[in-house]
């Protein structure tokens, strides 16, 4: 979440943006496309080349679009985190196409599921439903309310809903699990919610019985799943933990298993946010704010437990993060240093290089999302 809400008054963008090679042209294949959500007024397509050079910027107005994902290659959905003018946008062919009002909801994160966007709504700890039709997003047709509520008097007065996973499709089919299942991290009531959705045309549904319940004061915030080993991995804001959780079945159903707990967030300063595996499986990567700004390493073991390895410091409070899908850079995005750095991997132990093989700049707006 953006604690410190700011009114940017005026943006220009540094359009060369590599401390290694300028950008390549959009002919190249090999490069990646990226979107890049900020805290600001735009919306930023560019590229990253196998180089690890950034190429230039072009920027897509809207208004804290902080959240974005793809489908495709021209359609793009995010959140407007902009209270009390938050929403939902639509985007083809770098124009906004449609954007839905969510007014006092503040979501921070959403997902793309049977022709309907789903937004986890922090400010009213809730879900939010948002049909699609030929890419535009239409008007919200639904709501799912949590009232949970945690120790925390500050962070965890009622239900505060995160990120929203559905189970992965290798998953589904290794445990013969039926239908489509979404969890919800709830960092208000420290537990991840467990939602069903049985065909393409059903309405997504609560299973509380299912529920994961995780520490008091903990906070969950984001998720992250590994289909080789039937695991949910997910990292704890308020506590800076590190939970790796035993996927399994039970009559077509998922059930949970909490098989570790362990401390991400060394120095305690409450700040973790993010959290993504190696393409390899070998490796998981979490990052923290607030205090000692870095990412953390931890080596994958074979029953899927973590041990850790290594942390690299990078920019002021870097919030996302991705991996490049070869596995050998990782990009974080620094929200309050107002740059994106690009750290190569090594293939051996997973640590990250000692400084950023390049770093992508910008002037006014607070770059908090990644998405490939």
């Amino acid at each position: 979440m953006n604690y410190n809400r700011m009114i940017i008054s005026t943006i220009t963008v540094l359009t060369l943006l590599s401390s290694c090679k300028g950008g390549q042209s959009k002919g190249n294949d090999s490069a990646l496309d990226l979107v890049v959500g900020t805290y600001g007024h735009n919306l930023y397509e560019l590229s990253f080349n196998p180089d690890g050079s950034f190429g230039p910027m072009k920027a897509i107005p809207a208004e804290n679009p902080s959240f974005v994902i793809k489908d495709g290659d021209q359609l793009y959905y995010a959140v407007s985190e902009n209270d009390p003018y938050s929403g939902v946008y639509s985007f083809r062919d770098s124009r906004m196409t449609a954007f839905q009002d969510n007014a006092d909801f503040c979501p921070c994160h959403l997902l793309l599921l049977d022709g309907t966007i789903y937004t986890a709504d922090y400010g009213r700890g809730s879900i939010s439903a948002f049909p699609v039709l030929d890419g535009v997003v239409q008007a919200k047709s639904a709501v799912i309310q949590f009232n949970g509520s945690g120790p925390d008097p500050i962070r965890q007065t009622h239900s505060y809903i995160h990120q929203l996973r559905v189970i992965p499709e290798e998953i589904k089919e290794q445990l013969s699990l039926k239908g489509e299942w979404v969890l919800a991290s709830d960092l208000g009531d420290d537990s991840i919610h467990v939602l069903s959705k049985d065909g393409a045309d059903a309405t997504l549904e609560d299973c509380p019985e299912l529920i994961i319940t995780l520490e008091d004061g903990t906070g969950p915030r984001h998720m992250e799943f590994d289909s080789r080993r039937n695991m949910l991995y997910c990292i704890s804001e308020l506590g800076g933990m590190v939970y790796s959780i035993a996927v399994a079945s039970d009559n077509g159903r998922p059930c949970f298993t909490l098989v570790q707990s362990l401390k991400a967030d060394l120095v305690d300063a409450g700040g973790s946010a993010d959290i993504h595996l190696h393409p390899s499986g070998k490796f998981l990567y979490t990052s923290h704010r607030l205090e000692n700004d870095g990412i953390a390493v931890f080596k994958v073991l074979t029953d899927g437990t973590l041990e850790r390895a290594s942390y690299r410091n990078t920019g002021i409070h870097p919030r996302n993060f991705q991996i490049t899908p070869d596995g050998q850079f990782l990009l974080v995005a620094c929200r309050d240093s107002r740059c994106i750095q690009a750290f190569r991997i090594d293939q051996e132990d997973g640590s990250l290089s000692e400084s950023p093989v390049s770093t992508l700049n910008f002037e006014s707006d607070q770059p908090v999302c990644i998405a490939f």
